[in-house]
């Protein structure tokens, strides 16, 4: 680098000498000139009486006494004519066609060797001081008037000992100019040593540890300010090496926290259903390549959510975090415990047969059992549920493990609680409960595909044949060729919680499809009754859903009703008298759905201010047949009278039970006698063809 920098420097220097030796070399050309015309001039003047007298011994010795000089080979001296007077020397260059030429002084010819000049011999006029005058007298006439040319001298001067001093001044000067490149290049070396490699150096290291090279370190043994930035740039590598390797800590410690937290349950430290899910992976895998057995524990507590509603959730952690750390030390050392979520917690019993594993989980149970939880004062017990399921080469994979071990837990619980489910294949109970956990995953599905679709049924006028249309929305799931009934996955729906997330869609769905022709047709209003689950009611999220959507749709309002089934009415009471107070100002209607099937159904009556009873279909469908069904019946619809509530039959079949009912009073039917179930989109279009 430095080199380069430094050529222009070196090519001018170069340059200069260079002319500096050309001007020397022909400064002393015109110098060896100068000096030969210098010398013909002096002796053509020398020889101009000696040739005007023609005394040849002067004229020799003239011309002998100039040719003493050393580089003077050739003298030639010749008259007018040309011809030779005298000469010494043999001449290398031609005399003759140059003395015409020559008037003064010239330097006719050159050669390697010499050069030729060559003068006139010329008579100048003469001054004779004449004393009888009394001054000087000049002798003139028209000859002296006119220089009269009496001949020619010509010298032949050697150019060797020129050529030597020439060669002489070149080795000189290319010796200054070797000897400059040479100190150059000295100072070259120097100054990249000193200066160019120790910025390299240090370039080097900073590019390096901009790479990442923290290790990088400089060494320069220069001193001076080198040292300095060798220092600086040193102790910075080495910070930023020690923030580094600090920062790296942290990364791999937070790495491993997170690896953790991904892994693990942070209430109670044992892993969670992503750290579970690989360990049974791993259980799984080795029965496929071994004769090997495990167990899978499917645990929930009972009775746990009475801790959370009485105590608070504080307290629920605080059971938990207990509880978990006793199972963990009651298990041997190869099993794993996982909490799965909320109150459950899965165990894999590894190398472990069925009749090991039910021991092991009745001492679990146990164990819960007989655990005594104290907050504030307060001391509470709760149990477990536990499904049992042994893994061997059968089982296709994990996801088929935990379903089963899922279904034999909640089998247990539907068996009174606090026991120990072994699934055996075949087990028609667990075997149902496993039907209903896979429903769940194929209605949020549904939920997501938008499988569902509403359909509606009439509810006829029995006797007023005046009365306001009535409908009843149906819900049906279309994710296979045909329809599904609700009784198919209401029962899973209902048990895993996901009612108030479908009904919320068949509220929203009905007043996107009806509320155009409803607002439309106010003048000739329809009644569209919509059913609500017992989950949905005791959902606060729902009811404020609810109550939100009537208010927003107020003009409307008045052509809803919503059914509630009597258990749920009767079990969600409190719950359900607030909905239907708040509703009834917004002019919503209510229907006791499946009226009769409680025991108590009469005497709940009087405080639930509904506007319809649904007679349980049960009733209705044999009642042309069965007195007791028929006084059944009787009894609802008089009651009904009595109170000023309308009653609707449902289930009619035939019209042998039209007759029935009509003969009883009852108000309304609906069933397949007076139509089939048809898409809500063709109840739109026959509203919208009656404005």
């Amino acid at each position: 680098m430095l080199v380069l920098t430094l050529l222009p420097l070196l090519l001018v220097a170069t340059g200069l000498s260079w002319y500096y030796l050309v001007a020397a070399y022909q400064e002393m050309d015109r110098a060896l000139e100068r000096r030969a015309l210098d010398q013909v001039g002096q002796l053509a003047k020398a020889c101009e009486f000696s040739l005007f007298s023609g005394n040849r011994d002067e004229l020799s010795r003239l011309v002998r006494s100039s040719v003493s000089d050393s580089d003077i080979r050739v003298a030639i001296v010749s008259d007018r004519q040309g011809r030779e007077i005298f000469r010494i020397g043999q001449p290398r260059l031609l005399l003759q066609p140059y003395q015409s030429q020559a008037s003064n002084s010239n330097l006719l010819a050159r050669s390697e060797e010499t050069i030729l000049v060559i003068a006139p011999v010329v008579l100048q006029p003469l001054a004779i001081e004449d004393a009888a005058l009394g001054g000087v007298n000049v002798i003139s006439s028209a000859a002296a008037r006119d220089d009269i040319k009496l001949g020619h001298v010509a010298l032949e001067v050697s150019r060797l000992s020129t050529r030597a001093r020439q060669q002489s001044r070149l080795l000189y000067g290319l010796s200054i100019t070797g000897l400059g490149l040479l100190l150059a290049g000295l100072l070259a070396w120097r100054l990249g040593r000193n200066i160019v490699q120790p910025i390299g150096m240090l370039t080097e290291a900073v590019e390096k540890i901009a790479a990442g090279d923290l290790n990088a370190r400089v060494k320069i043994e220069t001193g001076g300010e080198f040292a300095v930035l060798e220092r600086g740039i040193n102790h910075m590598a080495a910070e930023l090496k020690n923030s580094y390797d600090t920062l790296q800590e942290k990364i791999r410690a937070a790495t491993a926290k997170l690896s953790w937290q991904a892994s693990h349950d942070p209430l109670t430290g044992l892993l969670n259903r992503h750290g579970f899910d690989a360990a049974l992976q791993q259980a799984w895998d080795s029965t496929q390549q071994t004769d090997m057995r495990h167990c899978l524990l499917y645990l929930d507590l009972d009775q746990f959510k009475l801790v959370n509603d009485t105590s608070g959730h504080q307290a629920g952690d605080e059971l938990l975090r207990q509880l978990a750390s006793a199972m963990r030390q009651s298990l041997r050392g190869s099993d794993v415990i996982a909490r799965l979520g909320g109150d459950e917690f899965g165990v894999l019993l590894n190398e472990c047969s069925a009749p090991v594993g039910e021991q092991l989980g009745e001492k679990l149970r146990h164990l819960i059992g007989d655990f005594r939880f104290s907050w504030n004062g307060r001391v509470y017990q709760v149990g477990a549920s536990i499904g049992l399921v042994e893994l061997d080469r059968h089982w296709p994979d994990t996801a088929h493990l935990m379903s089963a071990a899922d279904a034999a837990c909640y089998a247990a619980k539907d068996a009174g609680r606090n026991k120990v489910r072994l699934y055996r294949r075949g087990d028609e109970e667990v075997e149902r409960r496993r039907g209903e956990m896979e429903w769940v995953g194929r209605l949020k599905r549904a939920m997501q595909a938008d499988h569902f679709q509403l359909y509606y049924q009439p509810i006829v006028a029995l006797a007023d044949s005046t009365s306001e249309p009535h409908y009843e929305l149906l819900l049906r799931l279309h994710d296979e060729e045909s329809p599904v009934l609700p009784m198919a996955f209401i029962p899973a729906a209902e048990r895993y919680q996901l009612m108030p997330m479908i009904d919320r869609w068949v509220i929203e769905r009905a007043l996107a499809v009806c509320v155009p022709g409803m607002n439309a047709s106010l003048e000739k209003p329809v009644m569209v009754s919509i059913n609500l689950s017992g989950a949905s009611l005791s959902d606060t999220q729902f009811q404020v859903f609810i109550h939100k959507v009537m208010r927003e749709n107020a003009a409307i309002a008045p052509q809803f009703c919503f059914e509630i089934t009597e258990t749920t009415a009767i079990s969600n009471l409190e719950t359900v008298l607030v909905l239907i107070e708040n509703l009834k100002t917004l002019g919503c209607k209510f229907a006791l759905d499946d009226f009769g099937s409680g025991l108590s159904s009469f005497a709940y009556l009087h405080n639930l201010a509904v506007d319809y009873l649904k007679i349980d279909g049960a009733f209705v469908r044999d009642m042309a047949r069965d007195p007791v069904d028929a006084a059944m019946v009787e009894a609802i619809a008089k009651v009904a009278r009595i109170m000023g509530i309308k009653t609707v039959a449902e289930y009619v079949e035939d019209q042998a039970t039209v007759d029935a009912l009509k003969a009883l009073g009852v108000d309304y039917g609906q069933g397949h006698h007076f139509a089939e179930a048809k898409p809500l989109t063709m109840l739109c279009a026959e509203l919208a063809a009656r404005v």
